[in-house]
């Protein structure tokens, strides 16, 4: 399972809008990734603010992906879903690329399955239920954020943010994700 979340992250590195690679050092990788997570929710697409996202790092900085995600309406009052994604390696390759619902049914696809994610269980360290593991060490850490989610009998609208490991609910989502998304990813922002 490990190797499989592995292949997928790397199989973005392959995509289009690769700039000019030069051989990156693991603090650059690391700073790169901090940087990107930090204007990943800050970064608008066709003045829309995006609703979540995802970020990826790799033990040792070995590479890194940044993923906003927003949902908009065409002119006809259609909606449709984009991701912009950020990413970097050790080897110095950088870009970034989109993929659009109207193009890529895949991206619906990873919202619906985003949504059928497992709550998540708050833990009191000795309360209750002890389930305590140690993160692995060759892993990727993942950093999921959202704006809508929802909680409670009422549906109560709340923020998450969620960081695990590649064991994690997220990281297994997003690994299918970007499995299925890999043909879907276009150099040139969507109008």
């Amino acid at each position: 399972m490990r190797r499989m979340m592995l292949a997928a992250a790397l199989a973005v590195l392959a995509a289009p809008s690769v700039v000019e690679a030069r051989a990156a050092s693991s603090e650059t990788v690391r700073a790169d990734a901090a940087a990107a997570r930090a204007a990943s929710r800050a970064i608008r697409h066709r003045d829309t603010w995006p609703f979540a996202t995802l970020d990826q790092v790799a033990a040792l900085g070995q590479f890194w992906t940044s993923n906003s995600l927003y949902a908009l309406r065409d002119a006809g009052g259609e909606r449709r879903w984009v991701i912009r994604r950020a990413f970097g390696d050790l080897a110095g390759n950088k870009g970034l690329v989109w993929a659009d619902s109207r193009t890529c049914p895949a991206v619906k696809a990873a919202l619906e399955a985003m949504e059928a994610l497992p709550p998540v269980r708050p833990e009191a360290p000795g309360v209750g239920v002890e389930d305590i593991k140690p993160p692995p060490l060759d892993g990727i850490a993942h950093s999921f954020w959202n704006q809508g989610a929802r909680t409670g009998a009422k549906g109560a609208a709340v923020a998450i943010t969620i960081d695990g490991d590649m064991d994690s609910p997220v990281a297994g989502w997003w690994s299918q994700a970007a499995a299925s998304l890999k043909g879907c990813w276009k150099g040139d922002e969507p109008a």
